[in-house]
């Protein structure tokens, strides 16, 4: 059957969590499902799960704005092969389904990205005694907005830049209001921007490839509607509600995603720590493992 006729009046009512075989994105040779489930009225997202049957709390892994799996990938296949892992996708990226065509900038909100996480953890029913999150900047704010007012909670959160703001040059802003298919005409400036003034290339360069291959992959018209999404968002009321504890990893490298958002981020949350390291690009590596088990061993 299609994409459209499960995101239609049928699919909203009977087909609320759908689980199909498709071939594991990262090859961890451990049991893997794909899971498609209906997080909002006519939204559908993708959700990636290995069970490699260790007995270690489950991860819940939500990628930042616009990312791919693919740029995960070497820190994914270390995760799956030690404790259950549930990626989930975001409703900016492909994955997801919408069954109106015709799209706003609040559908991509961001405490809308923290209701599908908390639909997504009920639907799944991923233990909230144990469950660990791990996220990455727009991932990041997600999680820290489902958790607000104890709407969501787990035995920890690491997260990798969360944004206290976002901050757009007056180019950028204009840009979201221009049809979509400016975009591809757009792109490459976007991505020297990027490599001028917001990435540290030199010390970081695989930080930008990455970059450059999320910008390729992102579709245009969910790009721009998100962009406008956060224009004026703060992630700071109700973050003093998050009882959870937080480490919140950063890169003093890491131009894009700001220390001094870290530290502000960090003085707020009750249970909140700052973990300081080397590049954005380790934050992407199995070396943030050790990171992740150093901050869980001192609960």
């Amino acid at each position: 059957m299609t994409a459209e006729f499960f995101d239609g009046a049928w699919g909203r009512c009977f087909a609320r969590l759908e689980t199909v075989t498709i071939e594991d994105p990262i090859a961890a040779g451990v049991e893997f499902r794909h899971h498609r489930i209906d997080v909002d009225e006519g939204v559908r997202l993708t959700v990636y799960e290995w069970q490699p049957g260790t007995g270690a709390e489950p991860l819940v892994f939500v990628a930042g704005w616009v990312s791919i799996i693919e740029g995960w990938r070497p820190l994914l296949e270390v995760l799956a092969r030690e404790r259950q892992v549930y990626y989930m996708e975001t409703r900016e990226k492909p994955s997801a389904t919408f069954a109106r065509r015709r799209l706003r900038p609040a559908d991509f909100a961001i405490p809308k990205f923290g209701d599908d996480l908390i639909e997504v953890c009920r639907r799944l029913e991923i233990d909230p005694e144990h469950r660990v999150f791990f996220a990455s900047s727009m991932g990041s704010n997600a999680v820290l907005e489902a958790a607000k007012h104890g709407r969501l909670s787990g035995r920890a959160a690491f997260l990798v830049g969360p944004n206290a703001e976002f901050h757009f040059p007056a180019w950028g802003k204009a840009l979201t209001y221009l049809p979509a298919a400016v975009y591809y005409l757009a792109r490459p400036f976007m991505v020297w921007y990027l490599e001028r003034f917001r990435v540290n290339v030199r010390e970081d360069p695989e930080q930008m490839a990455r970059y450059r291959r999320t910008l390729k992959a992102a579709r245009p018209d969910r790009l721009k509607l998100s962009a406008r999404a956060v224009l004026g968002y703060s992630l700071f009321p109700g973050l003093e509600t998050v009882e959870t504890p937080v480490a919140v990893a950063y890169a003093a490298s890491d131009t894009l995603h700001e220390g001094n958002d870290v530290h502000r981020i960090v003085d707020v949350l009750p249970r909140g720590r700052a973990v300081e390291c080397p590049s954005n690009t380790y934050m992407h590596t199995p070396s943030v493992t050790a990171d992740l088990q150093r901050f869980l061993t001192t609960l």
